[in-house]
């Protein structure tokens, strides 16, 4: 098992993480740009130097600030294969992935041997006397990944594995390296910004957002239990953050929702509270922080103020409508509309079939009303 606490800053930035990976398994860093994914990787690597922490695998400490431990990176058993590979231009693809072994000073036999293997896992054992000129993107970055195996580490270091790639080889490339990593069974720790890459490749994921962990867990976690407006939205639902102001009966639940500005925007809504974890957990208590999700689907857009006893209506302006599908041949395609409620939240999502649209006369910049039922609002602790 890796087992990492650390803190770390760098200028403006500060990281402070804590987290564990499953040996064997993949485990994804799933963030946008700036969150700090590959600052962690440099750290765990031994390229960067974090203030405090600890880094242990396999009951082995790496790091420990407390106990004064450092050991320099080129004694750690871990492969780092960054994102734009770093292969050697003049080396043949067998100088390249026995570069690391040469510097070992192992006999001849030896790095021939461990190359031929390295090469024969990536699926590359025809193209040893290739230059990197002459492979494709998805070789060059299976090469990358082949001088890293022939070292065999006990942990591989992923640094945005897919991004140098087209899309077109993207999609080749992604389920060979899920293969791969799969049959390779080495603990891994890959980053990324895609989500769906994190979906493929990851059996832990941990979402990261201004050096910090907001939420870690499986993909059904994430996509049930989603904790920030980031992973809400990675997974395509609406998110609202709030505070418990009572239960109606055991599941109709009030929530006063947090970070509003005044206007027309309702403060409360009403969402159905999800069964706790356990049967013996404590009942939600009022103030206690809530979350609150809404598939896009289960919201309702109107041109005017809705009559009746809605309870979740919320009014704003029309922000994008984006075309999901076809709308041809008898096939109706999907339309999302955004729509801006205040400037405190993310905007709020709905899905509409393309006919609907079209009738409805939707437009951008239009003030509209949307509407969701408290029994399409599921609320957790």
């Amino acid at each position: 098992m890796l087992d990492v606490a650390l803190s770390a800053s760098f200028n403006s930035f500060s990281l402070e993480v804590a987290f564990k990976a499953q040996e064997g398994q993949t485990t994804v860093l799933l963030g946008e740009s700036g969150a700090g994914k590959s600052t962690i990787l440099r750290l765990l690597a031994g390229l960067q130097l974090p203030q405090n922490g600890h880094i242990q695998l396999h009951d082995i400490t790496y790091y420990d600030h407390i106990q004064h431990i450092m050991i320099p990176p080129q004694r750690r058993p871990f492969g780092y294969v960054f994102q734009d590979y770093v292969l050697f231009p003049h080396l043949t693809v067998f100088e390249n992935v026995a570069f690391g072994l040469r510097a070992q000073r192992l006999p001849r036999a030896t790095i021939r041997s461990s190359v031929a293997e390295a090469l024969e896992r990536v699926r590359l054992p025809d193209l040893a006397q290739r230059l990197p000129t002459e492979l494709s993107g998805g070789q060059q970055q299976r090469v990358a990944l082949a001088r890293v195996l022939a070292l065999r580490p006990q942990l591989l270091l992923l640094d945005e594995p897919l991004a140098a790639l087209d899309v077109q080889t993207r999609r080749e490339v992604r389920q060979e390296l899920r293969t791969l990593l799969r049959e390779i069974s080495l603990t891994t720790l890959l980053v990324t910004h895609h989500y769906l890459d994190g979906l493929l490749f990851g059996d832990q994921l941990l979402v990261l957002d201004h050096g910090r962990l907001v939420q870690q867990g499986d993909q059904q976690e994430l996509r049930e239990y989603p904790r920030s407006s980031y992973v809400a939205e990675l997974v395509g639902v609406n998110f609202f953050r709030g505070q418990l102001v009572r239960c109606e009966n055991q599941t109709t639940c009030i929530i006063h929702l947090v970070n509003e500005t005044e206007s027309h925007t309702s403060t409360e809504i009403v969402a159905m509270l999800k069964e706790q974890a356990s049967p013996e957990s404590a009942p939600p208590l009022p103030a206690q922080e809530v979350f609150v999700v809404i598939d896009p689907r289960s919201i309702t857009l109107h041109h005017n103020q809705p009559e009746g006893s809605a309870r979740n209506v919320f009014y704003g302006t029309i922000m994008h409508i984006i075309q999901l599908g076809s709308h041809a041949s008898g096939h109706d395609g999907k339309v999302r509309i955004s729509i801006t409620i205040d400037q405190t939240r993310s905007p709020l999502t709905a899905e509409v079939t393309a006919s609907s649209a079209e009738r409805m006369g939707f437009r951008e910049g239009e003030a509209v009303y949307a509407t969701f039922k408290a029994t399409e609002a599921s609320a957790y602790l």
